[in-house]
């Protein structure tokens, strides 16, 4: 079921977008499906509506006059350091090129959305970003913790590959999650930040979504965020790896090749 399909899911989104052609095809097929739609003609009028009204998801063109995609993102993300938020931004962009994708998820993106933009495209792009989780509540799980299929696809669908990758992760994160913990009560944010990135690597692999942004999260969270900020950052992070490692155990034990 499409979320086209869905009444509940409807949604308040901003797309960002300067060419009016592209805001009419966006518009269009966005009000078909039942959501509100605010327009901004660039990053700098999206910060703006952004200070003024809560979106569930914002459509972010990369390439805009005066204040681009990518920047416009990079102060999205340092505002929400302070506040613990996340709104979910699904990039879109006229230049598919190799590599666009990692630079627009590694800015802080949550999605990647080749133009021209097809609708089924478009809805699932939105799909997969809202069932990630909305904005609030903050510490609420992702439906799914990993994307199998994708994880499939990056592995070159090698199974002894994905078993090892799966191994190393399930042998890894409790002495990442221990070393956080241990840096917290040694007021050391800078061991936060790699630990935290340290995680996020290893979640990226294998797809995991929840996790790459609950470590991004945390990644970036200030230096000066009080200890109730830096707590709520971890119970989150570590639900979502947790959530994770149940799934991934789950799947380890019907692999023939895990070797366990």
């Amino acid at each position: 079921m499409t979320i086209g399909q869905q009444n509940a899911a409807q949604l308040n989104m901003l797309v960002v977008e300067d060419n009016p052609v592209n805001q009419r095809v966006v518009v269009g097929l966005l009000t078909k499906h039942g959501h509100r739609v605010t327009l901004a003609n660039n990053g700098r009028a999206a910060l703006a509506a952004l200070e003024k009204d809560r979106f569930d998801i914002v459509l972010m063109d990369v390439q805009m006059p005066e204040m681009d995609g990518l920047e416009a993102t990079a102060l999205i993300r340092e505002r929400e350091r302070q506040t613990g938020e996340h709104v979910r931004i699904i990039a879109t962009t006229a230049h598919a090129m190799k590599g666009d994708r990692e630079r627009c998820l590694e800015s802080g993106m949550d999605a990647y959305l080749p133009k021209p933009i097809a609708q089924q495209a478009l809805l699932d792009a939105i799909e997969m970003v809202r069932s990630s989780g909305l904005a609030t509540p903050k510490n609420a799980l992702t439906a799914s913790p990993l994307d199998v299929g994708e994880m499939r696809q990056r592995l070159g669908d090698d199974e002894e590959l994905i078993a090892d990758i799966i191994r190393l992760f399930l042998a890894d994160y409790p002495l990442r999650l221990e070393a956080i913990e241990s840096a917290i009560e040694a007021r050391d944010p800078d061991r936060i930040r790699r630990e935290a990135h340290t995680l996020k690597g290893g979640a990226s692999n294998l797809s995991a979504f929840g996790v790459v942004e609950a470590a991004r999260a945390l990644e970036m969270l200030d230096s000066s965020a009080d200890s109730l900020a830096v707590d709520a950052h971890v119970a989150r992070l570590v639900a979502e790896v947790e959530h994770l490692a149940t799934a991934l155990r789950e799947l380890q034990a019907g692999m023939p090749l895990c070797g366990l």
